[in-house]
């Protein structure tokens, strides 16, 4: 998505250029809807939600400042609007001690384990230390780079200011990390 053709697009639409709005719409209706999916888990809310995002994007897009990207404006208003929804819509707490009432009289609630399967636990966690000791055998230039970015959850900005290494360095290096990794977990048959 060029932010240059974004623009254009938002003059044309301040101007009422139906075709601008359609041809905005076209270029982040995907995007926004599968960040709204992933946000609810519900295709059906996702939708109501994107197309509000859509409305109050387009009906604002007068306070739209052109030093920031579209895109992170039209997302920022998703952000918050699935953000509003979930908070409005939590579900009720039922106890699950209390028997259910039917119209053929009172049971018993019965509730599925949430605990994973031992054997689920015992694999996933054989699996952690494999990943641990093969990101341990990593040269340590990539190995600091992959725990900033994985274990310390920090940005390709943060870990270019931490490491003083210029971004375009800290991008490279990480993918070449992630690559290394790959190598030695395939070596190991971790995966495939």
């Amino acid at each position: 998505m060029n932010a240059a053709e974004d623009r254009k697009l938002i003059r044309r639409c301040l101007e009422e250029d139906r075709q601008a709005y359609r041809l905005l719409l076209q270029r982040y209706q995907d995007p926004v809807y599968n960040y709204c999916w992933r946000m609810l888990k519900n295709p059906g809310l996702a939708e109501e939600v994107a197309q509000e995002s859509f409305v109050r994007t387009l009906t604002r897009l007068d306070r739209y400042d052109e030093k920031y990207p579209f895109s992170a404006w039209l997302f920022k208003i998703a952000t918050n609007l699935c953000i509003d929804h979930i908070r409005k819509n939590k579900r009720i707490a039922y106890s699950l001690d209390e028997d259910l009432q039917g119209s053929d009289g009172s049971f018993r609630r019965e509730v599925a384990s949430s605990t994973p399967d031992p054997s689920q636990v015992t694999f996933s966690n054989e699996r952690r230390e494999i990943i641990a000791s093969a990101i341990a055998e990593l040269p340590e230039h990539y190995r600091s780079i992959l725990l900033l970015r994985h274990q310390a959850e920090k940005s390709y900005q943060e870990i270019s200011e931490i490491l003083d290494l210029p971004l375009g360095t800290v991008k490279i290096r990480i993918h070449r990390a992630r690559e290394q990794l790959k190598r030695r977990l395939k070596r190991d048959e971790i995966v495939s």
